[in-house]
């Protein structure tokens, strides 16, 4: 097995809160290093959740993704993440990203410049973590002095939840790691690690200690079908990421990418499953009986990730066979 892999689970703010700390627990006791809370605009809040988790779910690096520049200010982002830090020391990360275009315009912003405003905000953030004043006129960004009264007990992490081949090249260049969308291929997970690899070179910056995460969605069932359904639903919501589109290009599997969009946009999560065939829940996620999915979680770990971030999927029973596949690799 690749060396110093830490496994995750991934939580996307769709379950309650106390079933998510629940399945936090367990995940937990199954060997989880680190617990993702995705902040998907309109679910369950991120940072939030990961308090909860601090709380009752302790010991795991607590993450909460994709932050996004556009709809959060770096002063309360870095009160917020210090906070955390103070409930669970050490154990604080946050992921940023710029967001998802459909949801972000729903709530009345626009990407613009993203590889910009995420620079702007990784520095504003590890300048406000220090404790001293803090001054930025950027295009994105504008702080006059601001500083935190506190500091965490040690530096946070911060990864890139990157796509696009400049923010893949940026996470290289200034990020702690980097955090691969869900619904990549292994081709897609080489070609974006390869790409942080070339941001960093540009700058000759050491990235060994370098965090290569990704999402994938993983389910478990001792009915292959039932698994493989269970993806199919979570890849439709993924794929209305624009983004995703060069990655889906390059698999040869026919997806009307736009027809999937167009039906999110209308909450129609029926709909857009249907448009998503059996061969992109295979190339684009892991589904099936365990001793497949231990397989394809390898195939991911080969391609370069240390760090999957499993996103638990199915019914209580399925779950706990996820975590019995997990536990194979983290002893």
């Amino acid at each position: 097995m690749t060396k110093s892999v830490r496994v995750g689970v991934n939580f996307d703010g769709f379950i309650s809160t106390g079933e998510a700390i629940a399945l936090a627990q367990r995940a937990v006791a199954a060997g989880a290093g680190s617990l993702w809370v995705a902040e998907h605009l309109g679910y369950r809040e991120a940072i939030a959740t990961c308090m909860a988790f601090a709380i009752k779910a302790s010991g795991p690096m607590l993450v909460p993704t994709a932050v996004s520049p556009y709809l959060w200010h770096p002063t309360p982002t870095a009160m917020a993440m210090a906070t955390l830090d103070e409930v669970a020391p050490g154990c604080a990360a946050i992921a940023i990203g710029a967001g998802n275009p459909l949801f972000l315009q729903e709530s009345g912003r626009a990407v613009e410049k993203p590889v910009r405003a995420m620079r702007e905000f990784t520095e504003a953030l590890r300048k406000l973590w220090t404790g001293e004043p803090v001054h930025v006129a950027g295009d994105f960004v504008t702080l006059n002095g601001a500083r935190l009264a506190f500091k965490p007990s040690a530096p946070i992490p911060i990864y890139i939840a990157a796509i696009g081949p400049d923010m893949l090249r940026l996470s290289g260049r200034i990020g702690d790691g980097v955090v691969l969308s869900a619904g990549l291929s292994t081709d897609s997970v080489r070609q974006s690690i390869a790409l942080c690899v070339e941001g960093a070179a540009r700058d000759g910056r050491d990235l060994s200690e370098f965090r290569r995460a990704g999402y994938l969605f993983f389910g478990v069932s001792r009915d292959a079908k039932e698994a493989i359904d269970a993806v199919r639903q979570k890849l439709a919501f993924v794929m209305r990421n624009k983004f995703l589109g060069a990655n889906i290009k390059a698999s040869g599997i026919a997806i009307d990418q736009e027809a999937v969009i167009a039906a999110i946009a209308r909450r129609d999560i029926a709909g857009a499953t249907r448009l998503v065939p059996d061969d992109a829940v295979e190339a684009f996620g892991i589904a099936g009986t365990p001793q497949h999915c231990a397989k394809r979680l390898q195939d991911f770990i080969d391609a370069g990730i240390d760090e999957p971030v499993l996103g638990l999927l199915g019914n209580n029973e399925n779950c706990l066979l996820a975590l019995d596949v997990m536990r194979e690799f983290v002893r």
